[in-house]
Parts: C-alpha cells; structure tokens; sequence
C-alpha cells in the first residue's frame, strides 16, 4: 500500500491522517479548525440587510438579501483552504492515493472545489461524519468501505 491520506472532514473540523502500509496505524499529519462554521447565523452579521430604492421610488425601500448566507460563505472558506492545503501536498508528493470522509453536505463542497489532479488521486468517497472517531476507528470503517465497494463492483461485473 503506498502513502494514502485520509481527510475527515465536517463544517467546522478537519484532519488528515496518513496511512502507509494497511497494518499500521494511522498518524494525524494536520488538523483544522473552522469556528465559523459552527456559529449561528446572527453572531456572524450583525448588521441589518441592505436596502435599496428602485428605479422611481422614492418612498419604498427593498431590503437586500443575500443569495448565500454568511455561514455557508464560512464553509466554503474552509473548503478552499483544505484545498490548498492538499493540491500543495499533492504537488510535494506527498500521498498517492486520497480518501475523503466528509458529511455529506461538505463532501460535496470538496469534490466541487477540487482541482482535476487532486481528483484523479481520490480513491474513495464515504459520506459520514467519523471527526470524532479515533484514527484507527477511523482506518477501519474506511477498509470496510472499501471492500464493500470492491464487491459491488464484483457483483455488478458478473451481472454484466
């Protein structure tokens, strides 16, 4: 098994662990942290929307709305800097292989930022929450992941 990095991920904490050889456990390389994405909405803007007169009026104004909240501007700040962080490892390399354990809203944020050359190293997508989890917790439910994966793709050969 060559270098694999593992990024579990959610809206406010990531980590990356590496992991070179299936029997060893992994070890935590980098870990972030994005407060911001677990704030409330109102503790992020204090201000009021803006407001706006349309052409003619001069009595009625039109409040501004935001077509993205302040929250899931945060996020993707986040996503952008987890991004960079791995397209610089990549180039370093690094890692090999790239497993993404995100929650699902966040996992699709990655796979949308990605750049093609990060892309191309993702080997496997599960779409959970495991930020909590111990590493080794962490390595097993990924290798159960991918076995059921390589399975499904078995079975559906043979239908073939």
């Amino acid at each position: 098994m060559s270098t694999t990095w593992l990024l579990v991920a959610n809206r406010t904490r990531a980590r990356v662990l590496e992991v070179r050889s299936e029997g060893e456990q992994p070890i935590e390389r980098a870990a972030f942290v994005n407060p911001a994405g677990r704030a409330h909405e109102r503790d992020l803007d204090s201000d009021a929307a803006g407001r706006f007169y349309g052409k003619g009026e001069r009595e009625q104004a039109h409040s501004a709305t935001a077509s993205e909240s302040l929250g899931e501007h945060e996020t993707d700040l986040f996503v952008i800097d987890l991004r960079e962080f791995l397209d610089h490892a990549r180039s370093e390399q690094r890692f090999e292989r790239l497993w993404l354990i995100a929650a699902p809203a966040l996992l699709g944020k990655l796979r949308n930022a990605f750049s093609k050359p990060l892309r191309q190293r993702v080997e496997l997508e599960i779409d959970k929450d495991l930020t909590t989890d111990t590493p080794a917790e962490i390595l097993r439910r990924a290798l159960d992941a991918r076995e059921a994966k390589r399975e499904r793709s078995e079975r559906a050969s043979e239908q073939s």
